[in-house]
């Protein structure tokens, strides 16, 4: 079995080498959710919407529309910026933190069975070659 700081690095390593185009689609409402509750998580002070609009490489008018979304469900809360009222103010709520832990867990698990199933050298291997391909894919 694997331990927690072994599945995070390897998460890390391989969030980082999917390509940033993977998240141009927000068909999927859950992924959408998902990147921008971690987004929210790991920020240091303000977020604005445009900046998760460009982390997301989506349009300002969708954003708009995914945190509408969030924000009825509770997991977002969005305010005019008291420096500019033309910009919105992302902040994520305690249950927005809950589903993002919940969903952080539920990847560790994950992992934790790739690690179980697959080498480290060969998920390294894969994870290397994933960089080399992101990179030819945002050429």
């Amino acid at each position: 079995m694997s331990t927690r700081d072994e599945t995070q690095e390897f998460f890390h390593d391989l969030y980082s080498s999917i390509p940033r185009s993977f998240f141009s689609n927000l068909e999927s409402t859950e992924r959408g959710f998902g990147f921008v509750l971690n987004y929210l998580e790991q920020s240091e002070g303000e977020v604005i919407s445009g900046d998760l609009a460009k982390s997301m490489n989506v349009s300002t008018s969708r954003i708009a529309g995914l945190l509408k979304r969030m924000e009825q469900s509770g997991l977002i809360t969005r305010q005019n910026s008291s420096e500019d009222a033309r910009r919105t103010v992302v902040e994520i709520t305690p249950k927005g933190k809950d589903l993002i832990n919940e969903m952080k867990e539920q990847t560790h698990e994950k992992i934790e069975l790739l690690l179980e199933r697959i080498s480290r050298e060969e998920l390294d291997t894969y994870i290397r070659i994933s960089h080399k391909i992101r990179e030819v894919m945002e050429e």
